[in-house]
């Protein structure tokens, strides 16, 4: 699977731009500010619908315009298919267009096009905010699993709506439950879903990035990663239970705050090196290692599951590294399908030895 062109137009700091790229790889450079990072995060939203940054569609959209459009070709099994998502600002819609066939649902788009995004930018947030932990393994499942993206959309919408009636029924709840207990009951159904999905696929993730992480850090520190659930079974329907048990317990406390404080909203991933939690002890260059080698793992977990490389999104990989370590993360990332880099460093790194095409900004 490899993309071949990208059309960008009002994206970011793009008015409009193309650009064309290599299926072996291609290495976007320019000084900083000249939109390398928003060039890689227009290719992941093909994958997502969404920026893999978390940030709001109507915070994309270039300055002093009303919308964005971000069209591409994609190869797959030499098969071509073309995808456009497009987002209008003031009506706040976004639709997506599969060989120019409007898709009825945003999440219709989700395994045609898979790719893996690392960012340096995100290193502290993403390991030390328990959220955007558990949203590195909601984006690893969802890209491979159809059923567990349904699960977790509507678990969300359940959520939200258990939590409108925390907020406007309050204290009532905890003398009459009786407008609660369908939620719980439907909210723990689901959530053990969600929590039995998460845990398999970490499962699988857990050998692989040891390995990886092995290769990428020279310091021989064991890596290892939990997933850390309260209310955990041995089974689904054990763990729904638990659930259902543990909000009747907190229903007093949740009707005061008003929001519900049990499921795997609430979970924890947790990544430590010699059993030291990463986000508690680790310093800046362990987090960006951990986190790269959990994206390079992210691609063997991808690929095993659909049977397609995803594209690797890779942003400054090589700061605070040096010749050596560069060059052997530009061995390892060679064996992962295309390769698109953004980097300030290319003349002692031979890029194009290796087969990169470059695109200048």
């Amino acid at each position: 699977m490899h993309i071949t062109h990208l059309k960008l137009e009002n994206f970011r700091s793009f008015e409009l731009a193309e650009y064309d790229f290599q299926a072996a790889g291609t290495a976007v450079r320019g000084d900083n500010g000249k939109g390398k990072s928003n060039l890689l995060e227009s290719i992941f939203f093909l994958a997502v619908a969404k920026s893999g940054r978390g940030t709001r569609d109507r915070d994309v959209v270039r300055w002093g315009s009303g919308h964005f459009i971000i069209s591409a070709e994609i190869v797959r099994e030499d098969q071509s298919f073309s995808v456009r998502i497009a987002y209008d600002r003031r009506s706040q819609k976004k639709r997506v267009f599969l060989d120019e066939s409007p898709l009825e649902r945003l999440s219709d788009l989700v395994g045609h096009f898979n790719a893996v995004l690392f960012s340096p930018e995100d290193v502290d947030l993403v390991l030390r905010d328990p959220s955007e932990r558990r949203r590195l393994l909601d984006i690893l499942v969802s890209q491979s699993s159809t059923a567990y993206l349904s699960d977790l959309e509507q678990y969300r919408r359940t959520l939200s709506q258990r939590n409108r009636l925390l907020r406007t029924q309050g204290w009532q709840l905890t003398q009459n439950p009786a407008a609660l207990i369908p939620w719980d009951q439907q909210l723990s159904e689901i959530g053990s879903r969600v929590i039995h999905q998460r845990i398999d696929a970490l499962d699988r993730m857990r050998e692989p990035l040891q390995i990886v992480y092995a290769e990428i850090s020279p310091a021989g520190e064991a890596l290892s990663v939990s997933y850390r659930c309260p209310s955990l079974g041995e089974n689904r329907v054990e763990t729904s239970k638990a659930l259902e048990s543990a909000m009747a317990e907190k229903r007093a406390e949740e009707a005061n705050v008003g929001y519900t404080l049990v499921g795997p909203h609430r979970d924890q991933m947790v990544f430590c090196l010699d059993g030291h939690p990463i986000h508690k002890f680790g310093s800046k260059g362990q987090m960006k290692s951990v986190l790269l080698a959990w994206k390079l793992s992210e691609a063997d977990y991808l690929t095993a599951e659909t049977g397609f490389k995803p594209v690797l999104l890779m942003d400054d990989i090589f700061s605070e590294l040096d010749q050596k370590r560069a060059n052997a993360v530009l061995d390892l990332i060679g064996s992962y399908g295309q390769s698109i880099l953004a980097t300030a460093r290319d003349p002692d790194l031979d890029l194009k030895g290796r087969g990169y095409a470059a695109i200048d900004l």
